[in-house]
């Protein structure tokens, strides 16, 4: 059998053929079928008001656990708050979240990005931001921020921050102008870029000069994943630079954002996010109806901008690539392999489950996503939010038939994940922490925790809180010396230290882009109020009591 565990260890690394023409899986779905008649935005229909309550009764849980007491509560909020408040998180990400300011040019259109592969240079009362790598998954760190802007606004009203999310929800939209020329007759919409290396430019945030320095991204460069290459006839910005090849990974962010931009829309009074919101809800139902329409893949284009399927340009004969695919592994582990991905598309493209069920309860992809989890510790990151995900949109166009089974399916996925020791890269340097992410924002969405798994939010918050506020540089414009320069403008989330023996470890914490998700959940109106409790959001919504008891 030692062949056999081989050739599948293989295939999750290097991939197989695909099924291109299963209707089962796709290929020809029928938008006919779903009932939602809604207002329209263009061809797409914008979801309906969220709800105030679930729609079901959320599972009963085994006790597992003693609940937080009112002091460990206070405590723990008063860190954590404490955090936001002394370093000034939301300022540093205001200062260093970017793409095109609207100064550089009133005409083009605006937005911002949480970036990766970007460093930052003091030059004299200037910080200049130069990237210096392909940025690749920039989109899920900006969508896993953006619902806790919304909820952050909702919940104190703060104008800087509402300002913040409209160019976070512009950035999105930005990731699919980008790919985009005037070559194309007619321009297909809606697919997305990995990132867009725009114009060069300088302006001022709270009275500090930033500088934006794309150049070193722009270089011609081809690999399995991505290729970055100009666009000199963008319709949007004109001579840009972009990398290619939107992944799977970033994808269950856009189902689970869903929720709280729907919100944005329906219930808050401020017409640039409402605006926004609009313009979003309408891009990242198109990004997934294509998903659908093209057969469950995600769709890309190349250098000559012609719509296509991602391929792999490191094996014989460019094959499709796995990461644009949710149908790669149908013929070797069936077609529910990736049926909480293709759940979550069909529901925020249309509403409408299109035959997928409630893929077992979440769990139906569980053989193939084992065989992931045996490859890379990432791959928890991608599919756990796929089911996260996939509950959400459910439950954002009412289907609760089939949220109530995922909400089940995910409290045996998460009792797993919290006690079973075995499992594949259970010892990671990152799991907790990334477990403790994973609880939070299930948690937004109505998941009931226990209380050992509210201790572990609470453990892994607070370390991180902790771990974070030791960074020197959350004002790089007074804490960097002129022209000292770091490869990152963010604080590292991992730390080395040494046991008694002398051997060296590394310690994972909650990722930064994580850290604000305590203002969606208590933001949100599905969170269970009236189950085990760990964090005070009225201090939360208060931000004149950060960092007190």
């Amino acid at each position: 059998m030692i062949w056999v565990a081989f050739f599948l260890f293989f295939l999750v690394f290097h991939g197989c053929g695909d099924d291109e023409s299963s209707p089962a899986n796709g290929g020809d779905a029928d938008a006919s079928d779903t009932e939602v008649e809604e207002e329209a935005v263009f061809d797409l229909v914008i979801p309906p008001k969220p709800r105030t309550a679930l729609g079901f009764e959320r599972p009963e849980r085994a006790s597992s656990g003693t609940p937080p007491t009112e002091d460990e509560i206070a405590d723990f909020t008063a860190k954590l708050t404490g955090f936001y408040k002394d370093v000034g998180y939301f300022d540093w990400l205001r200062r260093i979240s970017h793409g095109l300011d609207a100064s550089y040019d009133p005409e083009m259109f605006d937005y911002k990005l949480w970036w990766q592969d970007v460093g930052m240079r003091r030059e004299g009362d200037t910080v200049v931001l130069y990237h210096h790598g392909r940025a690749e998954n920039i989109a899920e760190r900006t969508m896993k921020v953006l619902p806790n802007l919304i909820g952050y606004y909702m919940l104190t009203g703060d104008e800087e921050i509402a300002e913040l999310a409209v160019q976070y929800m512009r950035g999105m939209v930005a990731l699919s102008l980008g790919l985009e020329s005037e070559r194309e007759d007619p321009i297909v919409k809606y697919l997305q870029s990995r990132a867009v290396f725009n114009h060069n430019h300088s302006y001022e945030v709270d009275g500090r000069k930033i500088e934006i320095d794309y150049t070193p991204s722009c270089v011609a460069s081809s690999k399995w994943n991505v290729h970055i290459f100009e666009i000199p006839d963008n319709p949007t910005w004109g001579d840009i630079w972009i990398s290619n090849m939107r992944s799977k990974d970033d994808v269950p962010y856009v189902y689970q954002s869903m929720t709280m931009v729907a919100r944005a829309y329906h219930e808050i009074d401020n017409e640039a996010l409402r605006e926004a919101a609009l313009l979003y809800l309408e891009y990242m139902r198109g990004f997934a109806r294509n998903i659908v329409d093209d057969g469950w893949y995600i769709l890309t284009k190349y250098e000559d901008c012609e719509a296509v399927r991602s391929y792999d340009i490191e094996k014989k004969g460019n094959p499709d690539a796995d990461l644009g695919s949710f149908v790669h592994w149908l013929e070797l582990l069936g077609e529910d392999a990736e049926c909480n991905a293709q759940l979550g598309a069909a529901l925020t493209a249309y509403g409408d489950p299109y035959g997928k069920g409630h893929c077992g309860r979440g769990l139906a992809g569980t053989p193939f996503e084992q065989l992931s989890f045996g490859t890379h510790f990432f791959n928890y990151e991608i599919y756990v939010h796929f089911h996260i995900g996939a509950m959400a949109a459910a439950s954002l166009w009412g289907r609760d038939d089939i949220a109530e089974q995922l909400m089940s399916g995910l409290t045996e996925r998460f009792d797993t994940l919290m006690h079973d020791e075995t499992i594949a890269y259970r010892d990671d340097e990152e799991f907790d922490s990334a477990l403790a992410g994973w609880l939070l924002a299930a948690a937004a969405h109505g998941y009931s925790m226990t209380g050992d798994e509210a201790h572990h939010v609470m453990e892994w918050y607070g370390r991180s809180a902790d771990w974070y506020r030791q960074w020197p540089h959350w004002d790089p414009w007074n804490s960097l010396e002129d022209g000292e320069d770091l490869s990152s403008e963010k604080a590292p989330s991992q730390e080395t230290r040494t046991d008694e023996s002398g051997n060296k470890y590394q310690v994972g914490y909650i990722r930064l882009m994580e850290m604000p998700y305590i203002f969606e959940y208590c933001a949100s109106p599905l969170r269970d109020r009236d189950g085990i409790q760990f964090v005070d959001c009225d201090v939360i919504a208060d931000p004149s009591r950060w960092g007190t008891r």
